[in-house]
């Protein structure tokens, strides 16, 4: 009698310890199985990484400008801004820019010309034109420019296409001199050091340099643009 009660205790004690053992196993694995299960909280979305272009696009155009020092060998670019290269190039071919001066040289950042009043001693030189302008070509997200420095820029009157592939203000760069937003003309510059950061939004980029700029560095303020010619 003792002995089967006995045995029918450590049955009972036996059954207690062994689901005792299987409770506190499932235990162990409940808590990483529900932390896994919860919703993950969403990282806020970072935008897109802004690359300025800098790369030479498709179906560029040569020209050469000729001055008393030499060639300087450009390529436009109107797939970046076809209004404003259809404008040099007509300007170009009807001669012009021939007999014109390099009004304004700023070593270490740019030679300008494109001022038909540069012919002359007009004392108005650098205010010359081809007798009406045009709007700006850029898209300043592709140079980089945050919306905020954007906005800024729209505020004061500038206006953009966010379709175009716009270039930065680089060295070698050939863009339009203007006296503010949508003022271009026929005045044009070409940057000699450095990368000029501040102009970008403000300057439409239409071509570069691409042989010469030993020569664009020599130019001084008064040497002449002999022509520019368009292959």
């Amino acid at each position: 009698m003792n002995t089967k009660i006995i045995g029918i205790l450590t049955a009972v004690v036996l059954v207690a310890l062994v689901g005792f053992l299987f409770y506190f196993d499932k235990g162990e694995t409940v808590a990483p199985s529900s932390s896994k299960s919860m919703p993950a909280i969403p990282m806020p979305a970072l935008p897109p990484e802004i690359t300025p272009a800098t790369s030479t696009p498709v179906a560029a155009i040569h020209a050469t400008l000729e001055a008393k020092l030499g060639s300087v060998e450009l390529e436009l670019y109107p797939a970046v801004a076809p209004k404003t290269v259809d404008n040099f190039i007509k300007l170009a071919k009807s001669g012009f820019y021939n007999g014109m001066k390099f009004h304004r040289v700023v070593p270490g950042f740019v030679i300008q010309g494109g001022d038909p009043l540069s012919k002359t001693d007009d004392p108005r030189v650098g205010s010359g034109g081809p007798g009406y302008t045009f709007a700006d070509e850029i898209n300043p997200r592709v140079l980089g420019l945050g919306e905020e420095a954007i906005q800024a820029l729209e505020a004061q009157g500038y206006q953009y296409d966010f379709s175009l592939s716009s270039l930065p203000v680089d060295v070698g760069a050939l863009a339009m001199a203007n006296s503010g937003p949508n003022t271009n003309g026929s005045q044009f510059f070409i940057v000699t050091e450095s990368p000029q950061t501040h102009l970008n939004g403000k300057h439409t980029v239409f071509g570069k340099v691409v042989k010469g700029m030993d020569v664009v560095r020599k130019i001084k303020q008064g040497d002449v643009i002999v022509k520019i010619t368009i292959q």
